[in-house]
């Protein structure tokens, strides 16, 4: 580091004995806890360096901080290997024919239960409602209609590649918990992922059944929600998620996700810290959260163990950690880097398979510790990897003594290390301490269970068919709408009107097993091929009259604008038709006026098209609509649609 560098400012990652060191040199002096050069994170001061290798300074099954929870220290592990499903080739990872629903149902439900005291679902969620809203001072209450949930999931790749974001399948799970046992109305619900737009391969999936949850409309940004320690002064990194910020609730469901793939000539493209799980998940609900990242690269030669890190704020803020129902890791598919593809686990009991998991916990540096140890003990993290949980877990007396703004809380939950990655027992498994205790969920391997069911298509223009498909396993019947059909099998009709298909497996009169699909019908009002469109910035349209942006940077803005007209003032959707392999969501104007930032679309695999519905209102006449891409790459387009519904 360059002297240059920190008289300029351009460095916030400099230690309290460093600056001891320093500044007499310089002729400074320290003024306060929060020096005046701690601006925002500057990458430059890494660049090149080596992220070194984690190993711990503590030993195993030797706890710190304060265990959190009903059962405190507990984190549920729901493991079932027939859940994920993907062979690793055919289509995304997130299709429906990729992964159990059912499964994925059960172990989302055997963790929620394994939390509590209860034996079925629906008091084990009113006890954590009670639980949480006993900490916030409002007494021995259950959840209340009217209330509101976000749930914070990750979506850091806009969620429509084979990159790993969130499994379409668990935030159903979630969903339909909430709002068919718990009976939340879905109004009351937002899924969002405020850093990014996309939520495509989600809202495809899981929007048809739960029209009425919020997807991605995080309601923009409240300023000052969130105060910062130290170094972090960016006034949008203080700013929040309107979702969050109103939420009565938050559910705060992350990935199983290495951030980082160490290596020994860093660059910003190799990521910033050790895991990205429940912690560093709230950085998508902030307005800004490049401005965190030097502080939370505890790798660094400048920071090190005992250092302040701004996830430690974020884990004590009001509306994050204190107002969290749960703590869940989608860990159906392992995330190896920011922006990574899924990779298997070696050990047992995945054995070269995939995780097809799911964590649970009301201790959120417990959760964090476990998802350490998991993803450590197959993939290498950066050195000081767990530096935010011994600070989280010591918040009150930290080893960096920061004058944390979380302080009074004295401990936000325990951090401990497993014996060894073949047995994974900490100290509360060994019946030799008060940290974490890893419940391993029972999930009967004999249960009937739905292995597949999807359509080939969720919508279906004018006189169009579906093929519906499905796979079941452990049941003496399978009932399809009512009718018994086969225990697998396809079946291929016209859809005359918006349909709701129920599959259920059945032993004797008990229902083991169901799933719903929604297939929409929808009756075309006009097409507007793209080559009709009027081009701005990179777009342009190839000989078959496909349009795509160049790939070129550009000042200028991406869009494409049609004439259209609707018959009546109503409500109607709008439909996209395209292919490729760059799914970036666009951004919808009707005459002026923003739509949406998140019209999605998917990545296609060989020459198949796609097709993106949308809900949209229009008067009746002409309108002109927008179809804005930001950056400099998409997925190929040959028109959209006005169309509506046939219910």
């Amino acid at each position: 580091m360059e002297i240059t560098d920190i008289l300029a400012g351009n460095s916030a990652s400099i230690t309290s004995s460093l600056r001891k060191v320093l500044y007499p040199l310089l002729g400074l002096y320290v003024l306060s806890a929060t020096p005046a050069y701690a601006q925002q994170p500057y990458r430059q001061a890494d660049e090149g360096t080596d992220m070194g290798l984690f190993s711990p300074v503590d030993k195993p099954n030797t706890p710190v901080g304060v265990a959190k929870g009903i059962h405190p220290g507990r984190v549920a592990w729901a493991y079932d290997p027939k859940a994920a499903a993907w062979d690793g080739k055919t289509g995304l990872y997130s299709d429906p024919d990729n992964n159990s629903q059912t499964r994925v149902n059960d172990m989302m439900e055997g963790a929620i239960i394994a939390l509590t005291n209860q034996s079925s679902i629906a008091p084990a969620w009113d006890e954590l409602f009670k639980a949480l809203n006993a900490k916030k001072g409002k007494g021995d209450t259950g959840y209340k209609k009217g209330e509101k949930i976000a749930i914070k999931i990750n979506l850091n790749d806009n969620g429509g590649t084979n990159i790993i974001d969130a499994t379409p399948q668990s935030v159903l799970a979630l969903i339909h918990q909430l709002v068919d046992i718990m009976g939340v109305p879905q109004e009351c619900i937002t899924v969002y992922d405020a850093q990014r737009r996309g939520i495509s391969a989600v809202y495809n999936y899981v929007e048809p059944i739960y029209p009425g949850v919020s997807y991605q409309n995080w309601g923009g940004f409240v300023p000052n929600a969130v105060e910062y320690s130290q170094e972090i002064t960016n006034e949008l990194s203080k700013s929040i998620a309107r979702a969050a910020y109103e939420a009565d609730y938050m559910i705060n469901m992350a990935l199983l996700k290495r951030h980082s793939q160490p290596t020994d000539k860093w660059k910003d493209s190799a990521g910033q810290t050790g895991i990205t799980a429940t912690g560093k998940n709230q950085f998508g609900s902030l307005a800004n959260c490049s401005a965190l990242h030097y502080s939370i690269r505890d790798w660094s030669n400048a920071r090190g163990m005992g250092t302040y890190n701004s996830i430690v704020d974020l884990m004590s803020n009001k509306y994050f950690g204190g107002n969290t129902l749960v703590y869940i890791v989608d860990g159906m598919y392992v995330n190896p880097k920011h922006n990574g593809k899924a990779v298997k686990f070696t050990r047992a009991p995945f054995n070269d398979g995939w995780t097809s998991s799911f964590f649970a916990s009301n201790d959120q540096v417990a959760i964090e510790s476990v998802v350490l140890d998991f993803i450590n003990s197959e993939l290498p993290l950066a050195a000081n990897a767990d530096n935010f949980l011994h600070e989280a877990a010591m918040i009150g007396n930290p080893p960096s003594k920061t004058n944390y703004v979380g302080k009074d809380q004295v401990s936000l939950g325990v951090h401990e290390h497993w014996n060894n990655p073949d047995d994974r027992q900490y100290s509360r498994n060994l019946g030799s301490g008060y940290g974490i205790e890893l419940f391993r969920v029972p999930l009967d391997s004999n249960r009937g269970a739905i292995e597949s069911f999807y359509a080939d298509r969720l919508a279906v223009d004018d006189n169009g068919k579906i093929t519906l498909a499905w796979n079941t396993s452990n049941g003496e019947t399978v009932l399809l709408n009512g009718k018994p059909v086969e225990k697998s099998g396809k079946m291929t009709l016209p859809v005359k009107n918006t349909t709701r298909f129920d599959l259920q497996v059945k032993n004797g009169d008990s229902v083991v097993a169901a799933q719903p699909i929604v297939v929409r019908k929808f009756k075309k009002v006009k097409n507007y091929p793209a080559k009709a469109a009027s081009l701005q910035g990179t777009f342009s349209a190839d000989k078959e009259g496909w349009i795509a942006l160049s790939g070129e940077r550009t000042k200028e803005r991406n869009a494409a604008t049609w004439k259209i007209s609707a018959p009546a003032t109503g409500d109607y959707f709008l439909c996209a038709t395209y292919k490729g392999s760059d799914p970036v969501p666009a951004i919808i104007y009707i005459n002026g006026k923003k739509v949406t930032e998140n019209f999605g679309f998917l990545a296609t695999t060989g020459n198949k098209t796609g097709k993106f519905y949308f809900p949209i209102h229009l008067e009746k006449g002409e309108s002109t609509l927008e179809l804005e891409i930001q950056g400099r790459r998409s997925n190929r387009l040959q028109g959209i649609s006005i169309l509506t519904e046939v219910k």
